[in-house]
């Protein structure tokens, strides 16, 4: 009887816990969420479900190769002068970068300023793995480094493809490792090619991008949507979205020499060269702008041992129409060093030619490797100069170390000589491309000139540069 009652008992408490169970499932279910689920469309475009298959994809492909590249704080990074600026480091972070594996025997392409003066680096692999890093060459006019990797010989690799088929619009990827965030990837547009920031001409060239470039990315590929290298990501707009990347075709310019030598030689003629603006032009007495308008000679260099002489317009070099700066630069850079090049000139108002043997770039000579900006004067304004022949007080005065000459001790403001940038304490050499060193030179140099405008070569400093200045009224 008792084991009976304890029966019934059981099976109504087990019956009764059924019940409430029921009962709290039914209430959760009949219980709506506040939120809402599902799509804002059943299905995505096939075109947009397309786009977003191939990022993903594609993320997944480049991944394995990019790089993260460890470095001690205290090596300094060297970029060329005019080189845009860097992403900025956090001072508490170490200093990291970004690299891509090119072979699969572990050759890996970097920035230069990344691994600053170091021989040795540490890379982390995408696997996890941490390995030394030999600096096989760098180049800092080009801000590349390569590196090499003992990897075992079946390294995931990225293709390299053609940066001069970069399309404005077309879309990239940006990879790397921002602040150390390791195998991050950013997708934005090519928005600009081919511009420069400062004055380096042919090295002064970089794929801009809104594929967001922050400090750890330097060194990391930019890719296009075929999967292929076409920039490495080195620099940035500070606090604006706008990245830089170096053409992947410059860098195949140079690997081989990196590769084969642990350097690379540019050709170098020993000139300093400004644009033609519009009144120069016309005070050379050319029908159009073309050309590159030669300022200085150094020295022993090619371009001297040639015959090229200051005031002289390049006009061709080797075959090549020079339409500007950048073109010669171009040229004369790719140039072997010691081959033969013929350059067409006018000198005067008259087409000769001379042969010149391409001499070495060096460190010694950048700053003369950089063409003085051509400003833009009101060419039928009066010149505006008040020149005094050179004294121990005027050197003095502006601190200068010749011992002859006119120096500039004031410029009339407004005047086209102000406007062409001309200042007190610079040093008038010539005009209409003739020699004066007093005044009386100066004027009889001005006399019997038909052209509305004259040459002036001015020198500021150890530099030299050519204005065009307004007829005296």
């Amino acid at each position: 009887m008792e084991y009976g009652r304890r029966c019934r008992l059981w099976i109504a408490a087990s019956a009764a816990m059924l019940a409430c169970l029921a009962v709290g499932l039914y209430l959760a279910h009949a219980q709506k969420p506040f939120w809402r689920e599902g799509g804002l469309v059943d299905e995505p475009s096939s075109d947009l479900a397309r786009l977003n298959r191939s990022l993903t994809q594609l993320a997944a492909l480049i991944q394995p190769a990019v790089v993260q590249i460890g470095v001690e704080r205290g090596a300094e990074d060297q970029v060329p002068q005019d080189h845009p600026p860097l992403p900025e480091e956090q001072p508490e972070r170490p200093r990291v970068g970004s690299g891509f594996i090119i072979s699969a025997d572990g050759y890996i392409l970097t920035n230069h300023h990344v691994i600053g003066e170091d021989r040795e680096v540490e890379v982390e692999l995408y696997d996890g793995r941490t390995l030394p890093a030999r600096v096989v060459g760098k180049d800092r006019r080009t801000d590349l480094a390569l590196l090499k990797v003992d990897g075992g010989g079946s390294l995931p690799v990225l293709p390299l493809g053609d940066s001069d088929r970069v399309q404005i619009g077309e879309l990239v990827i940006a990879a790397g490792n921002p602040f150390g965030l390791e195998h991050t990837v950013t997708v934005g547009v090519v928005s600009r090619k081919g511009h420069g920031f400062g004055r380096l001409g042919f090295f002064d060239d970089f794929i801009q991008t809104d594929a967001s470039i922050s400090p750890g990315n330097s060194g990391g590929p930019l890719v296009n949507m075929r999967g292929e290298v076409v920039g490495i990501n080195t620099a940035v707009i500070p606090r604006q979205r706008i990245g830089f990347a170096v053409p992947i075709n410059l860098a195949k310019s140079v690997l081989p020499q990196l590769q084969a030598r642990g350097q690379v030689s540019w050709g170098f003629l020993g000139i300093g060269i400004q644009e033609l603006s519009g009144p120069l032009t016309q005070a050379l007495g050319m029908s159009k702008k073309q050309g590159a308008l030669v300022t200085n000679l150094l020295p022993g260099l090619a371009a001297e041992k040639a015959g090229l002489q200051r005031g002289d317009v390049i006009l061709e070099f080797d075959g090549t129409d020079i339409t500007d700066v950048r073109t010669l630069q171009q040229r004369v850079a790719r140039t072997p060093v010691g081959t033969k090049a013929k350059i067409r000139i006018l000198r005067q108002g008259e087409v000769q030619s001379v042969t010149v043997v391409i001499g070495e770039f060096s460190p010694e000579v950048e700053a003369l490797a950089r063409p003085e900006r051509s400003p833009e004067p009101a060419p039928k304004e009066v010149m505006g100069l008040t020149l005094e022949e050179l004294t121990p007080e005027t050197a003095k005065k502006f601190r200068l170390s010749v011992e002859k000459g006119l120096v500039v001790t004031e410029v009339t403001k407004g005047s086209s000589a102000a406007r062409a940038g001309v200042r007190p304490g610079d040093l008038l050499t010539e005009v209409d491309q003739k020699p004066v060193k007093t005044v009386q030179e100066v004027h009889q140099a001005l006399k019997g000139w038909k052209r509305q405008v004259h040459l002036l070569l001015m020198q500021r400093g150890t530099s030299f540069f050519y204005v065009a200045v307004g007829k005296q009224g």
